[in-house]
């Protein structure tokens, strides 16, 4: 995959994404079965009153992340990449793709229950929905970044992280 071909858009909520969120929640329940706790929908898709990238994020939280590897091939069947744990150790990742083969429509992290970063993702999420001037700040954020790096996503990425800390920071 060339990460180089992929640009940061930035849209308005869409409707759409809670289907989709609820179509994604199928199809993994059926791959994941008992092993499932709970399923989020998180990041900016699940932010209605902020702009998104049309990239929806779903966290799957799991009683065990033992085995899951041996699924590989029924997510693939699903349409999902495996991506590993893409650098963090207590998480599988997975992605899935536009036809173009670049454009990303999802991306599933999975955490074992009782992780702590299961707060951090759903923490943040909520009080953004809670604190609409805090949401207007990290979506200005996000507009000026995509302009200085909508042909890089790293730094994009990596210039959301300090805000996302900083609110994190302050809630703890």
């Amino acid at each position: 995959m060339n990460e180089n071909k992929r640009t940061i858009e930035l849209v308005p909520h869409l409707p759409i994404w809670d289907k989709y969120f609820q179509k994604e929640c199928k199809s993994l329940s059926k791959v994941l079965r008992n092993n499932i706790v709970e399923i989020h929908h998180i990041g900016s898709t699940a932010i209605p009153k902020i702009k998104a990238k049309p990239v929806l994020d779903i966290l799957c939280v799991v009683h065990t992340l033992d085995g899951i590897d041996l699924f590989k091939n029924e997510f693939n069947k699903l349409g999902l990449i495996w991506k590993g744990d893409q650098g963090n150790p207590v998480r599988f990742y997975f992605e899935r793709l536009g036809s173009d083969g670049v454009t990303q429509l999802c991306h599933i992290h999975i955490f074992e229950k009782g992780n702590s970063l299961i707060n951090d993702y759903l923490d943040f999420r909520d009080y953004l929905n809670a604190e609409d001037k805090i949401a207007k700040e990290y979506e200005d954020l996000k507009v000026l970044l995509q302009e200085q790096h909508a042909n890089n996503p790293d730094l994009y990425k990596m210039g959301k992280n300090e805000f996302i800390e900083t609110v994190l920071k302050n809630l703890r």
